[in-house]
């Protein structure tokens, strides 16, 4: 296999994290054509988040550096077109793109959810997604790009129902999608009877030899059951 093949996935992920600031710049007060180029550029970030994760696997080239870059691009994004929503306001009703509410509930899980990695880390734990994490992100990208699009309307049996409406229900399912995730995330790490990873001292044996410390393996729980 190439280097281009296994750095393929990481760089994907860079263009990400590009694509983010040239997102924000556009939903800085934008006019119908911005939005929608917003919109563009949002999917396409969305798509490379898909893209990245296949090939890595598919190629075997996962990193620790794409599995800490990875995640990282993926709150990024989301978080920066949720303020970026809020901050915008109805030409119909005046109201915010999408209420504040709905993305506190979203950053406070993220932040919750982050801690908790952190303790799993120190722990050596390792608590692989779920399916009700992949179900929230696939749902939080879909109802993002509704948003972006709020003031689309969509016939349904006569009735016009607004992009605005699908994706602030899409968003509060994703909600709930994630919550429960955090729960699962809560349940397998602070209840686990995992320790801190701690060094241990070196002794020596009868020789006067240093004897080697316990290997990681040794005394980390590597655990993608608990």
């Amino acid at each position: 296999m190439s280097d281009f093949v296994k750095k393929l996935p990481n760089w994907l992920t860079f263009s990400r994290l590009i694509l983010i600031p040239i997102f924000v710049i556009l939903m800085h007060d934008p006019s119908r054509a911005e939005a929608l180029l917003a919109t563009i550029i949002f999917t396409l970030a969305a798509f490379t988040d898909y893209v990245d994760g296949h090939l890595a696997r598919r190629y075997k080239a996962i990193s620790d550096f794409g599995k800490l870059l990875d995640p990282v691009a993926d709150k990024i994004l989301v978080m920066s077109a949720l303020v970026m929503l809020v901050a915008q306001r109805s030409d119909l009703d005046g109201e915010p793109w999408v209420r504040g509410w709905l993305v506190v509930l979203v950053l406070a899980r993220e932040t919750w959810v982050t801690g908790l990695r952190a303790v799993a880390a120190a722990r050596g734990i390792i608590v692989p997604a779920g399916a009700s994490g992949k179900m929230k992100s696939a749902l939080q990208m879909i109802a993002i790009v509704l948003l972006l699009l709020h003031d689309l309307a969509i016939n349904v049996g006569g009735v016009k129902i607004t992009c605005q409406l699908i994706g602030s229900n899409l968003l509060l399912l994703s909600i709930l999608f994630s919550y429960w995730g955090a729960w699962d995330y809560t349940r397998e790490i602070l209840m686990s009877d995992a320790q801190p990873v701690q060094e241990k001292p070196s002794f020596t044996n009868g020789a006067g030899q240093p004897e080697p410390a316990a290997s990681a393996d040794q005394t980390n729980l590597h655990s993608a059951q608990e």
